[in-house]
């Protein structure tokens, strides 16, 4: 277990107050809860707003983490990188709680078991229980070849390093149709306040994700997305998560997982 010094011990608590009530914490409520004297805890207040991990709403608040502090300590906490879902009711219960949208498809892991061309015309991707078809050209076959035995993650990653449009428009077809689950799209539309919220309830949001945590320019300052590996009622899949930065991920993730 990671041991923290005094500031740190300040800082994570406060962090952890502030989400569970989202409301400004003050020195005396904090001593309550780290055994700190408030005269102590009001001086490491002053050293963490001059780093720019705390802030202050009004000069008679507490005070609240900011978005520096929140991405820090979210990178440090969310370590899982799957999650089981079995119970829908409790998800929905958590995500409105929360205030978190949530998208689940299927797709990403499929494997490219062969390639068939077909009358010189079509190219046929077999995944075994689904099918890509493209127009064929013989350097597009070529390059397809190559990707035999690759996830569909990594082919789509492939496709777009090279411009195959193509191939990318079929990839995001085939990941519409295995659609699992989605909800609370009013939160998706909360993170952009305008249509591009739309890319949030597509698949393909998730290709974006070259990490596990995404924050801004991806998402809205104040804003973050979680991708996770998830076996969604039984169905392989990837979940995504977002919503506001003081949103409680961590709790969230904890009582699924009690729950599977």
């Amino acid at each position: 277990m990671k041991s923290y010094d005094k500031k740190d011990l300040i800082l994570r608590t406060i962090i952890e107050t502030y989400l569970d009530g989202n409301v400004p914490v003050g020195s005396n409520e904090l001593n309550n809860k780290v055994c700190i004297p408030a005269s102590t805890i009001r001086v490491y207040f002053k050293k963490l707003s001059d780093e720019g991990v705390l802030t202050q709403l009004h000069i008679s608040s507490g005070r609240i983490p900011t978005n520096r502090a929140m991405k820090a300590y979210w990178n440090e906490q969310l370590c899982d990188n799957e999650i089981i879902i079995n119970d829908l009711a409790l998800l929905e219960f958590l995500l409105d709680k929360f205030e978190i949208y949530t998208l689940i498809y299927g797709g990403d892991n499929l494997v490219l078991n062969d390639v068939e061309v077909v009358n010189n015309k079509f190219i046929i991707l077999d995944f075994i229980k689904n099918e890509l078809v493209l127009k064929f050209s013989q350097d597009s076959f070529l390059f397809i070849q190559r990707l035999i035995g690759l996830e569909l993650k990594d082919i789509e990653n492939l496709a777009f390093k090279v411009n195959f449009k193509e191939l990318l428009e079929k990839i995001s077809m085939l990941k519409q149709a295995m659609v699992y689950y989605r909800y609370n799209e009013s939160k998706a539309y909360q993170i952009y306040q305008n249509d591009e919220f739309a890319k949030l309830l597509s698949p393909q949001i998730g290709f974006y994700f070259d990490k596990k945590l995404k924050f801004n320019p991806l998402f809205e300052e104040g804003f973050m997305g979680l991708k996770l590996k998830s076996m969604f009622l039984g169905q392989k899949s990837s979940a995504i998560f977002a919503g506001s930065i003081y949103s409680d991920f961590k709790t969230m993730l904890n009582i699924i997982k009690e729950a599977a």
